[in-house]
């Protein structure tokens, strides 16, 4: 391929052998008497043919079945001459032997492109990897785009593309632009050129002949777009090969009813190979199944400017790893998957397609995101759908039908949409627990994180365990160890479905000039979120690699909506913060902290690999040396909830409902309310380091405070470090925790008070060292006072690991005080004077009555129950509190100090079964880690000396 500086002077010669069928009217004269030599006239001086700026004919000249042409510029639309081979006509035409597309080549295609004859000579079609086909036309438009290619039924198409070298079918305007710097493509085009279509005979249900019996050899039906004849009665039929296959900027919709789409499987067999397939930017639909048994897998759907999947007249075949970013829909009801039987509904055989492993990314002007409809069968697994207007819609009583008797099967699918399940005339089937509405975690859009990773996949049948593997390990399209960089979809074009990081900050930040990483001497934009005034807009803090953020002063998520959602506040407002994964936030000083307000969220969405990281500006950059007693360099995060707390700012208040809510330490806002399941959001992979502030005794910032907190809020994988105050304090509400971390905090590890009634499941604790408080513990546990104030503290905790760090000012392992109740189990605390301090009459109340339960705890300390004037009551045999010496090793977050991993004497307490008891997950030991390789904690923790762990 090469820009041609002059076309060649002469005229162009043809010399393509006639694969391409076409008319001659050549005449060869007979031979006769010698005529007499006539004078000689002088030879005139030809006229040269015009230069082409674009000569893409290969030096070896055009492969047999193709000729070659000269396209014309059309300067007024930036369309450069091109000399190229050709496959077609201004007429189109039939390839009746085969053709071979050599690696790297580019051919025009003209017209409508036959390969066979159907029901006439068979063709092959073959393509090698880098070929470059694109739609001769410079003129193509919505409703008449006369350049595809149809395979018809017997003939073949080989696609022979690779990983680094896709075959890509694309449109005149994208060959000018690459070969002449032009910019005729832009973001939203299509509709240059007509798609491709293969027919064959497998089994379809929409017959022409109403007389005929669908999947029979007389069930055959006409292709839109005159495409041809497809359909028979050969589940096994073979078209050919796929693979590595690009089709852009194609699609016409004719009328409503009929439309090329970007590939139209068209009756297409099961003995047809489809794998690693892309349709970017097609006018229709992106791929439509017209029944048929083929199978497809790795499939991209971007830019389609209606359905991405679409299927009907009973499509039976299977698809694995699907990947759909809807970004210019243009019809009027674009879904991210359309799935059909017929009309009638019980047409047969009926569309059961299988498909797992999905991810569909909307936007704005989407609809649904799976509409199942007109008695579609099938199963579908493993997926997630997010930002459509509708997450999954079900319609048609024949359709429900399967639903109900199990021919239609729907599992393991996160969604993520305002309107997760369609709420119409038809209803909403009885999905199962594995389809879970909520936020998504998705890293680069694609890829799991934490969300993603709490959906149990489904295994597909036995019969189909050849084709979608045995042991199916996660939903959606891309898998855990995958990433923009090491993807199945690297073929895909590039900023297509994956966006090429910009280096911008976004809207709702500004630009403070870069900032230079200290331990890696990197250099990074710094983007300031300033909070003089409340974010009341949604903001995501995105590519982290480039971008560091900074909160400047105390910044609000949203205005406070209030306690009662039903009756939002005057002038609130709400928004949603989004932290993708591997993002850093800093801050400079006492005054700089975030807060979320009620009826506002944070979506915090960290991974193992890369979390989310609040920390100090200054350590950051290295202005400020640290050690392990480093604290309170800045304000903290406090999250604020509509859930019930029992401390009401208005005493004549009854604790939990509407009526009670508190202006939370910090000035950091009112929290509380009546609403248990109020979703905050999720903080997934997130540390929290250098942070705190003690303004008072009792008005401090701790590193994370859930004040008011629900219980649909996720909190899962979450360090704090080295804070001043408490690492973790929950002020009431009822949200939940697992897999937390509380290193080097200046006051209590874990507090609590105000009522708060979630659970939290695997904790390991290390108090702080240097600058503590004056009673810090590595528990808390409060209800309030009065200590009988409704609703009761009663947390349940399970799985805990406690380790003193040996600094003279830490105080009791656990504290229990103030009227609390709940479950305190399956835990061990080491290292203290006091192991175990049950305060107040109330408290002790409990204990007798059972309301407080303590189970199953290994205690190792000077004193394992304080010996004080409350006189609790004594544990018994069967509570299994257990003392004894440590036999802890591994892994220590601290020096000197015993590690976090089991051994004999901690193996040997009974686990205390917490099936049933709050979010708790029955386990078989004690202690918040089950054995050296349990390593939940490494890898996105930090140590005490803030490095992290490995």
């Amino acid at each position: 391929m090469k820009i041609a500086g002059s076309l060649r002077a002469l005229a162009l010669a043809s010399a393509a052998a006639v694969a391409l069928v076409g008319c001659s009217d050549t005449n060869i004269s007979s031979p006769g008497a010698p005529a007499p030599v006539p004078t000689p006239t002088p030879t005139p001086t030809p006229t040269p043919t015009p230069t082409a700026t674009i000569d893409l004919v290969p030096t070896a000249g055009c492969p047999t079945g193709t000729t070659e042409e000269l396209f014309d510029a059309v300067a007024a639309d930036g369309f450069s001459s091109v000399s190229v081979c050709t496959l077609g006509s201004a007429t189109g035409g039939e390839l009746t032997a085969d053709v071979t597309i050599p690696a790297n080549t580019h051919v025009a295609i003209q017209g409508p492109v036959f390969v066979g004859q159907d029901g006439g000579t068979s063709a092959t079609l073959t393509i090698e990897a880098g070929a470059v086909l694109f739609g001769a036309s410079s003129t193509g438009t919505a409703n008449a785009t006369d350049d595809y290619i149809v395979v018809t039924r017997g003939s073949q198409i080989v696609v022979n593309g690779t990983e680094a070298a896709p075959v890509r079918m694309t449109a005149r305007a994208a060959v000018n632009d690459e070969e002449t710097g032009s910019s005729i493509i832009a973001a939203g085009t299509n509709a240059q050129w007509g798609g491709l279509v293969i027919n064959g005979f497998a089994p379809i249900n929409d017959c022409a002949d109403a007389t005929a019996t669908g999947g029979t050899a007389a069930c055959e039906k006409s292709g839109e777009g005159a495409s041809g004849f497809f359909g028979g009665g050969d589940p096994a039929d073979d078209s050919g090969v796929l693979n590595y296959l690009i089709v852009e900027y194609a699609g016409a919709r004719l009328t409503n009813d009929d439309e090329l789409n970007g590939i139209a499987f068209q009756g297409v067999g099961s003995g047809t190979d489809v794998d690693y397939v892309q349709v970017h930017n097609n006018l229709d639909d992106g791929i439509e199944w017209f029944g048929g048994t083929v199978d497809a897998k790795h499939v991209v759907i971007t830019g389609a400017g209606d359905d991405s999947l679409d299927w009907t007249d009973g499509w039976q075949g299977r698809l694995q790893f699907a990947a759909v970013r809807s970004t210019v829909p243009t019809s009027g009801d674009p879904r991210g998957i359309e799935g059909d039987n017929q009309r009638p509904n019980d047409a047969q055989p009926f569309s059961s397609p299988t498909i797992s492993n999905f991810t569909l990314v909307g936007t704005t002007g989407n609809q649904q995101g799976m509409l199942l409809r007109r008695g579609t069968q099938g199963v579908f697994v493993n997926g997630v759908i997010t930002d459509f207007a509708t997450g999954i819609d079900v319609d048609d009583q024949q359709t429900f039908d399967g639903f109900t008797n199990g021919d239609l099967v729907v599992e393991s699918i996160l969604v993520d949409s305002p309107e997760p399940f369609a709420t119409d005339g038809d209803g909403v089937p009885a999905f199962s627990a594995s389809v879970v509405a909520r936020d998504n975690s998705l890293v680069d859009l694609f890829f799991p994180g934490s969300a993603e990773a709490s959906i149990t996949p489904t295994q597909v049948a036995a019969a189909d365990q050849a084709f979608f593997g045995a042991n199916i390990g996660y939903i959606g399209a891309f898998g855990p160890t995958e990433d923009v960089d090491n993807s199945w979809a690297n073929f895909a074009l590039p900023g297509t479905l994956f966006d090429e990081p910009v280096v911008e900050c976004p809207t709702g930040t500004a630009s403070a000039g870069n900032i230079t990483v200290a331990a890696t001497n990197e250099t990074k934009l710094l983007c300031q979120i300033d909070g003089t005034n409340a974010i009341t807009t949604d903001l995501r803090l995105t590519n982290g690699d480039n971008i560091v953020y900074e909160l400047v002063n105390p910044v609000f998520i949203g205005v406070d909506r209030g306690a009662d959602p039903a009756a939002p506040l005057a002038g609130s407002a709400s928004a949603t913060l989004t932290i993708d994964a591997g993002v850093t936030v800093v801050s400079e000083g006492n005054d700089d902290y975030l807060v979320v307000a009620r009826g506002s969220r944070i979506l915090s969405n960290g991974t193992a690999a890369n979390p989310v990281v609040f920390t100090a500006k200054g350590v950051l950059d290295g202005t400020i040396t640290t050690d392990s007693t480093t604290k309170g360099i800045w304000g903290g995060l406090v999250i604020n909830g509509r859930a019930p707390i029992n401390d009401c700012a208005d005493a004549t208040a009854v604790g939990g409902t509407v009526d009670c809510e508190k202006s939370g330490e910090g000035a950091s806002g009112f929290f509380g309310g009546a609403t248990s399941d109020d979703d905050s959001g999720q903080l997934f992979y997130t540390r929290v380091e250098y942070a705190g502030v003690r303004l008072t005794n009792t008005d401090e910032l701790n590193g994370i405070a859930f004040q008011g907190v629900g219980s649909g809020t996720d909190v899962s994988y979450v360090q704090v470090y080295n804070n001043l105050d408490d690492c973790f304090e929950f002020f009431g509400g009822t949200v939940s925790a697992d897999h937390v971390v509380a290193l080097g905090c200046g006051d209590d590890s874990l507090d609590w008070t105000d009522g708060w009634q979630g659970s939290l499941q695997y904790a390991i604790v290390y108090p702080g060292e240097g600058d503590m408080s004056g009673d810090p513990r590595g528990i808390e546990g409060d209800n309030q006072r009065p200590n009988d104030l409704q609703p009761v503290s009663t947390p349940r905790l399970s799985n805990f690991t406690i380790i003193n760090s040996g600094d003279v000012a830490v105080d009791a392992g656990a504290v229990l005080r103030r009227g609390m109740a709940g479950t305190i189990s399956n835990g061990i605390i080491v290292g203290f004077d006091d192991g175990i301090d049950v305060d107040d009459q109330a408290t002790i109340d409990n204990i007798t009555n059972g309301t407080l339960e303590l189970r199953s705890i290994f205690l190792d300390n000077v004193n394992n129950f304080r010996n004080d004037s409350d006189n609790p009551p004594a544990p018994v045999a069967g509570d299994n509190i257990v003392e004894g010496t440590n036999t802890l090793s591994g892994f220590t977050f601290r020096a000197g100090r015993p590690g976090v991993v089991p051994g004999a004497n901690e193996a040997a307490v009974p686990a205390y079964d917490v099936t049933g008891i709050g979010t708790l997950s029955a386990t078989t030991y004690v202690g918040a880690v089950e054995d050296a390789n349990d390593t939940w904690f490494r890898g996105w923790t930090v140590d005490e000396d803030g490095n992290v762990t490995n």
